[in-house]
């Protein structure tokens, strides 16, 4: 490889690097983590056999989210990734547990707030979780690792690779 090619290298992967914007990206996962736990919370509301599908969806959409927004090759990307996929499916939990006691709390989200102390809520959390809560919620932190870093050519992890090895 002569030195024309090691610039031409060189600037593509600090092009690379300088794409990424974390902070968007965290903010992007924070409100992905919200709406995917609710709409985990909702399907497994009306199909409790769903859960498995609802802990992947949460993972893909806080992958594809910070992906889109933070354009993220580095691990850092991925780390929060896990971070927020696991709190979605605790939170998706959560408000599946909430919307399965709104008939009996007039239908309403605030009403079951109010009528059930929180830390019996947290109890109905945590006491309903089988081994297969847990295998489905490793397949959502494997999508959104997955997810959560854009794919490169393989000229782009050359060019990141030979940056790596100059440093």
């Amino acid at each position: 490889m002569d030195d024309a090619e090691k610039q031409e290298n060189y600037v593509r992967a600090e092009k690379l690097l300088a794409e990424q914007n974390f902070a968007a990206a965290v903010i992007a996962g924070a409100v992905a983590t919200v709406l995917g736990a609710f709409a985990y919370g909702i399907a497994v509301a009306i199909w409790p056999i769903a859960y498995g599908f609802a802990a992947a969806g949460v993972g893909i959409i806080i992958g594809l989210a910070m992906q889109f927004v933070g354009r993220g090759i580095v691990l850092k990307f991925s780390v929060v990734a896990t971070v927020y996929t696991l709190i979605g499916c605790v939170l998706g939990r959560f408000f599946a547990i909430m919307i399965s006691l709104m008939p009996a709390n007039d239908n309403s989200l605030i009403a079951v707030l109010r009528n059930n102390p929180l830390p019996a809520l947290a109890e109905q959390v945590v006491s309903g979780l089988s081994g297969i809560h847990f295998v489905y919620w490793f397949v959502a932190v494997f999508a959104a690792v997955f997810f959560a870093r854009r794919a490169l050519s393989r000229a782009d992890r050359l060019a990141l690779g030979l940056l790596a090895l100059t440093e």
